[in-house]
């Protein structure tokens, strides 16, 4: 069977307010999919959940899914600021000090807004510490966003652009369930990890429904991809 841990990480800062419960169902769904259909993929599902405002917490750290209280979230209001570096950062320490053997590494990070008041990570550290995990080879980040900006902010933090997509929050359950869906399908594929999280593993149909967009590919890689002229990197996956 394989492990697979699945870092959340969730933006509760206080312009979540507007959307919260339409997020608080979007994250129950999220650990039901992967509740009712890991054990018969082959998969046994990790899951850590760090929630960040002003402040970073982490009420759920590598527990097995069958024991997340599904109401985990509800406890972590929105409030403050966004302390989104500070936020991956204290992930990925706390994946390196609870890793239980897991054959995958799935980080998925949430968020409305613009990092804004991290204290202990800078751009360039954190750039560093998720540059390191990605060449390790077995750690997928993905990025959902709501802003215009979302592919730079992702860019921010080391991930590749295809590693982001943006969405509408106010249709967050059925984003939350096409995420879950796309971590299905990677856990029990034959792949360590990706760049291309919902791209690869998720449909168009689905992308759409769920009302998922990917950044659209610049004019030169659309004529590199048909014409040949040098090999298209869309694989995103090892």
């Amino acid at each position: 069977m394989t492990k697979v841990l699945v870092n959340f990480i969730q933006d509760r800062s206080g312009s979540m307010q507007s959307v919260w419960e339409e997020t608080l169902n979007g994250f129950r769904a999220f650990i039901k999919e992967l509740r009712e259909k890991g054990e018969k993929d082959g998969v046994d599902y990790l899951v850590s959940l760090t929630t960040f405002d002003t402040l970073v917490e982490a009420p759920v750290i590598a527990e097995p899914i069958k024991n997340v209280d599904l109401n985990v979230l509800a406890k972590h209001g929105p409030r403050g600021s966004t302390a989104l570096y500070d936020a991956v950062g204290a992930t990925i320490q706390n994946t390196d000090a609870n890793r239980h053997d897991a054959d995958k590494i799935i980080v998925v990070v949430v968020t409305d807004g613009h990092e804004n008041s991290s204290r202990e990570w800078t751009k360039d550290r954190l750039h560093s510490a998720v540059n390191a995990k990605l060449n390790a080879g077995d750690w997928t980040f993905t990025y959902l966003g709501t802003q215009p900006e979302t592919w730079d902010d992702a860019q921010a933090l080391g991930l590749h652009r295809a590693a982001a997509s943006s969405y509408d929050p106010l249709r967050t359950p059925a984003v939350y369930t096409a995420l879950a869906t796309s971590v299905l399908r990677m856990s029990s594929s034959p792949h360590r990890s990706t760049d291309d999280l919902l791209g690869l593993f998720t449909t168009p149909e689905e992308r759409i429904s769920a009302g998922i967009k990917k950044e659209p590919a610049k004019a030169e890689e659309k004529k590199e991809e048909e014409t040949g002229s040098k090999p298209a990197d869309k694989s995103h996956w090892r």
